[in-house]
């Protein structure tokens, strides 16, 4: 499955929680300080554990965190097209 994080989301629910540096959070969360300053900077998806432990932390209810963590992209990587014998194009 293809997910993107909503990062936009994901720091607004940092905020409304209070937290007031990534220090505090990780400490909250039990995530490694780096780890989770690769995640808020966009460049690390998190794994399952990271994503639970946040959910957590920020008190996210099981939609929300859906929202945030599994944001899936949607995109057509393959479309094969098929001509019949009469120059139509097929599905």
């Amino acid at each position: 499955m293809k997910y993107r994080v909503d990062l936009k989301s994901l720091k607004t629910e940092i905020e409304r929680k209070g937290f007031q540096s990534v220090e505090e959070l990780s400490e909250k969360s039990r995530i490694n300080e780096r780890e989770l300053t690769l995640v808020l900077d966009g460049k690390n998806l998190p794994a399952m554990d990271v994503m639970v432990e946040l959910a957590s932390a920020l008190e996210l209810t099981p939609e929300k965190a859906n929202e945030i963590f599994f944001n899936r992209i949607i995109r057509n990587t393959y479309k094969k097209e098929r001509h019949f014998g009469d120059g139509k194009k097929g599905f």
